[in-house]
């Protein structure tokens, strides 16, 4: 085990089997990081079922530690009001002329009878404070207990804690390293006689292990079709990923990621489009277009929830496309030329009544005079 790094805080495992025995170089020597984080999460994998059953044993670990503190103070009480009878009784049977020995058995039998009141004082303390839980207390004790990777990840797990769960379950584990795929290929061999095998990528020539995520890589091939770098940034942000280094996005850092790895740019290409765009480019409401996509009428890509869809421009060309578009727009034709309607229920609307005393849509209401009537 050797550490690197800035600050000397990296592990690295080492082999030094090749310079011992035959005086060359360390036949193996790979980084820790990844290798740790994936040896834990098989760990807390396999150990998730047993996590309620701890949780729950913890609780009445604290009821049993309780009441064996509580038996102990008892017993504490009942020998501290043994010993202050025993310097009573001695105090009692001292002559009254001897006044050395009788003040000597009288400090005796002060300290004793101070002694079982912090005794007394000690256990009514804890029979008036039961070990209770709170039911959010309990209730987060029971959910940590489904998520141990929060639990192992806590700043107050301590590293001794962690190697000796993994002591606790682990035997040991062997490692080798293939080159393609570039991998390190651990042999987990666990108490009981059961062995698993866990692969880890690892960085080839020329690479390290601040490089760009390749879902990330991905999701800003697929946005810089119809997303410029600011909003590419948000998304990113949004969306709960990071660069490599850890840090958020910002629209220098999608421009170098696109320049590093030759992605298209957004200002120079109008083949893509978003929902919104195409909703404007068809004349209807993203509503619209939004159920095209759900009914398979429109192709689209979704690279991630929650991201903008992107539609191909010629797509829109489709004849379902322009079908479902041209039933939308016929529909509101007809919503608006809908048949007259009676104001009051039970009283019917004839043409000649829709002449005389119904006005037409944006007119004024008015009644018609009868016949002779000035």
């Amino acid at each position: 085990m050797a550490y690197s790094g800035t600050t000397g805080r990296v592990p690295r495992y080492i082999c030094h089997g090749g310079r011992v025995e035959r005086g060359s170089s360390s036949c193996l020597t790979i980084g820790g990081l990844r290798v740790d984080r994936a040896v834990a999460a098989a760990v807390l994998d396999a150990i998730q079922p047993a996590g309620v059953t701890a949780a729950v044993e913890a609780l009445e670990r604290l009821h049993s530690e309780h009441d064996l503190t509580r038996q102990a103070l008892a017993l504490a009480v009942e020998k501290a009001r043994y010993e202050a009878q025993r310097a009573q009784r001695q105090y009692d049977r001292v002559e009254p002329d001897n006044r050395l020995v009788a003040g000597e058995l009288e400090r005796r039998w002060n300290e004793t009878l101070t002694q079982v009141a912090e005794a007394e004082a000690r256990l009514a303390t804890l029979e008036g404070q039961p070990p209770t839980l709170s039911e959010e207390q309990h209730d987060a004790l029971l959910t940590l207990s489904h998520d141990l990777a929060t639990v192992w990840h806590h700043p107050a797990a301590s590293e001794a804690l962690k190697k000796r769960i993994l002591r606790t379950v682990l035997h040991e584990i062997m490692i080798h390293t293939t080159q393609e795929p570039p991998e390190h290929v651990l042999h987990l061999h666990w108490h009981g006689g059961v062995h698993t095998e866990v692969r880890v990528a690892r960085n080839t020539a020329g690479k390290h292990g601040r490089a760009t995520d390749r879902d990330v890589i991905e999701v800003i091939r697929e946005l810089s079709k119809v997303c410029r770098d600011l909003t590419i940034a948000a998304t990113l942000n949004r969306l709960g990923y990071r660069t490599g280094t850890g840090k958020t996005w910002r629209a220098h850092s999608v421009a170098c990621v696109r320049y590093q790895y030759r992605l298209p740019n957004f200002t120079k290409g109008h083949d893509w489009l978003t929902l919104t765009q195409a909703a404007q480019q068809l004349g209807v409401s993203a509503t619209v277009v939004q159920r095209c996509i759900a009914q398979g009428t429109l192709p689209a890509r979704q690279v991630v929830p929650y991201a903008p869809w992107i539609i191909q421009r010629t797509d829109l060309a489709l004849p379902a496309v322009h079908a479902v578009v041209q039933g939308v727009r016929t529909g509101r034709s007809q919503l608006s030329l809908r048949p007259c309607q009676s104001e009051w229920p039970g009283q019917a609307c004839t043409q000649a009544g829709a002449e005389q005393g119904v006005a037409a849509p944006g007119e004024p209401h008015g009644l018609t005079r009868p016949s002779g009537e000035q």
